[in-house]
């Protein structure tokens, strides 16, 4: 009889450690330590002999070797990484616990400020369904996140100074502006070089480079000082996975490798239109009459530093941060892109996203929430356009906040876009699919966007157009019609 450990390995309240703060190599950092989490050190700390040849190799027989616990020769098997969490068969409980020790640690020490979730289950590998044992193991690990015992610790003393962006004790000073700063702070500073060279070196850029600052994201004085935070998410992904699996799974081992698959073919391909999309935007810049490069004639780079800065890309998720100006495009083009590749269920990489345009200054965990909401708000829209067990919908949502955030998504719509009568003056969500069944898609809206800027009729009658929106929000045909 054959008695494993399986191991998984999991991250709390990761929103608010990364989007916590307006300062992009902050979030930067945070985001790679929590990459670090559940890919690195995950790797660094695995009892040997393991599995692992190199986690970033996009090729599955690059990535791990063909060796399996089963056959006796390891300690230790990362079954797979993505997604923000890990999962790991041990040899013995003895090892998974000291496995354990040696991850907390890590995190500890490198990470402050970052909550990390494990749970453990042993597994008999002839007689248990690997797949059933997993379930339970996520189960446990979402009872622990739920039941965790939120801890008290001494936050300082009398004598101590606050970190200016934490509140916490400060033990150290932030290189380039002076200030007070925390353990976490430190850390994710630290790590934001290490996680600007890896994204540089994913993106291939050559020439350009990518900010470090909201400030180098290529403002132009007195017209823009917006910034797009676009949050991305795969359609039905863990439908997705449960049905491959159940296709092509009729033992533990084959579990295993349909998981890999999958979640390699995600990753695989979410690299691959990433790049195409940083591609789209390289390729729009243009010198202009001065010598100064441009993107689309407007968009001034400072230092050859594109506007566009990837924060968060996990999996199926992808949230960037790029100039107000070219979110809506970006978004669009991203879904369109992915929408043509194919995984290894030889199903489309249909995908939804939620674009909130924000001023500079305004808190960014706040506009990270409203892209989510957006993103929640077009997956709505995709239950009512495809039919049932569809998933070819690919839609998008966004909202220009020109002011504050007091309100939820539902409220400011209701308050600031319904008439009178109860009718909507908004269209989105959108749909970016070909084949749209209605009006409210991307083609609709784009030929709308060219109408007011280009047609006879509207060009370069701001007033108008405004005057335009009020009348709309009378909610009388008639009145509208007087109007036009």
């Amino acid at each position: 009889m054959k008695k494993y450990t399986l191991t998984v390995i999991d991250t709390k309240s990761i929103q608010k450690y990364i989007f916590g703060t307006n300062k992009l190599q902050q979030n930067a950092g945070a985001s790679y330590l929590v990459d670090c989490t559940t890919r690195y050190w995950v790797v660094d700390c695995l009892p040997r002999p393991h599995n692992v040849i190199d986690i970033d190799a996009t090729e599955m027989d690059k990535k791990i070797s063909g060796q399996k616990i089963e056959d006796g020769k390891l300690a230790s098997e990362l079954l797979y990484t993505g997604g923000g969490n890990a999962v790991v068969l041990f040899k013995n409980r003895d090892l998974a616990v000291e496995f354990a020790g040696s991850l907390t640690r890590r995190v500890i020490q490198k990470a402050p400020g970052l909550e990390i979730i494990l749970v453990h289950r042993d597994i008999d590998w002839q007689n248990e369904s690997l797949n059933d044992v997993l379930q339970q193991a996520m189960e446990d690990l979402a009872k622990r996140k739920a039941d965790r015992f939120t801890s008290t610790p001494q936050l300082g003393l009398g004598v101590t100074a606050s970190c200016v962006y934490t509140g916490l004790p400060a033990v150290d000073y932030e290189k380039d502006t002076g200030r007070i700063i925390s353990a976490e702070v430190k850390a994710k500073t630290d790590a934001a070089e290490e996680a600007h060279k890896r994204l540089e070196n994913l993106l291939g850029l050559n020439d350009y480079k990518i900010p470090k600052d909201f400030e180098d994201f290529g403002r132009t004085r007195g017209e823009s000082s917006y910034i797009a935070v676009v949050h991305i998410d795969g359609n039905q992904m863990g439908m997705r996975i449960k049905k491959y699996i159940q296709q092509n799974s009729p033992d533990n081992r084959s579990l295993i490798d349909a998981q890999r698959k999958f979640s390699n073919s995600i990753e695989k391909t979410a690299q691959e239109v990433l790049k195409k999309t940083t591609g789209l935007l390289v390729n729009a810049i243009k010198p202009d009459e001065k010598g100064s490069k441009k993107i689309a004639g407007t968009i001034e780079l400072r230092e050859n530093k594109i506007p566009f800065r990837p924060i968060v890309l996990g999996g199926d998720d992808l949230t960037f941060a790029s100039d107000g100006r070219l979110g809506l495009t970006l978004a669009s083009y991203y879904l369109r892109e992915s929408s043509k590749k194919n995984l290894v269920d030889k199903k489309p990489f249909y995908c939804r996203a939620g674009v909130a345009v924000i001023k500079t200054r305004f808190p960014f965990a706040r506009g990270y929430a409203l892209a989510e909401e957006l993103c929640a708000s077009a997956k709505k829209r995709i239950a009512e356009l495809r039919d049932p067990g569809e998933d070819d919908a690919t839609v998008m949502d966004w909202h220009f906040a020109a002011g504050g955030l007091l309100e939820d998504l539902e409220a400011i719509r209701k308050r600031e876009y319904t008439v009178k009568k109860g009718e909507f003056l908004y269209m989105r969500p959108v749909s970016l699919s070909c084949d749209s069944k209605d009006w409210r898609s991307w083609t609709t809206f784009e030929r709308l966007v060219r109408e007011f800027k280009e047609g006879e009729t509207w060009k370069d009658r701001r007033n108008k157009v405004k005057a335009l929106r009020e009348t709309l929000r009378i909610g009388s045909g008639e009145a509208v019609e007087y109007f036009l």
